[in-house]
């Protein structure tokens, strides 16, 4: 099914009751709406009912290439958690919406920030990372580092140069 959604994207979002994305975490995540890490949650509203259709959350980070002798970090943003609800999977949007995130970021990474890249914890599943690919991320080559939480647990760090 491959019918088009128009979206609009918001931050002050506050129907995301009935979101269930298939993950209970991504679902407390949203719930809790009030993440330790300081990140900005972003709500992809469907335009036609205001319906959610998707959340993900931005945090400032970094990462840091070579080794703790020596050194470089490099600014970045990170995708904390990008979820869809199940209602909305199986209608190929989710290269829109990662492509709609991207643009959001390198907008404020222009305007804002300053970032050089755009970094992301990927579940493991081939069709997930194949989506992040397909929108221009790759994986993180072994000399550079991010930080490990919770939530990147047997994850793929992957990435995308910032316009």
């Amino acid at each position: 099914m491959n019918d088009e959604i128009d979206f609009y994207i918001d931050t002050t979002y506050t129907a995301a009751n009935n979101f269930d994305c298939g993950f209970e975490v991504f679902n407390e995540y949203l719930k809790n709406n009030t993440p330790k890490d300081k990140a900005v949650f972003h709500y992809i509203i469907d335009a036609r009912n205001d319906n959610l259709i998707a959340y993900f959350s931005l945090l400032s980070s970094c990462v840091l290439v070579g080794d703790f002798a020596e050194h470089t970090f490099i600014p970045a943003i990170e995708l904390k958690m990008f979820a869809m609800d199940k209602k909305y999977q199986k209608r190929n949007l989710s290269n829109n919406l990662v492509d709609a995130i991207v643009e959001i970021v390198n907008e404020y990474s222009s305007e804002y920030v300053g970032a050089e890249l755009l970094v992301l914890y990927s579940v493991p599943a081939e069709q997930v990372v194949s989506m992040y690919e397909k929108s221009g991320f790759q994986k993180l080559p072994a000399e550079y580092f991010m930080y490990k939480s919770y939530f990147s647990e047997g994850c793929i760090s992957m990435y995308k140069v910032v316009d």
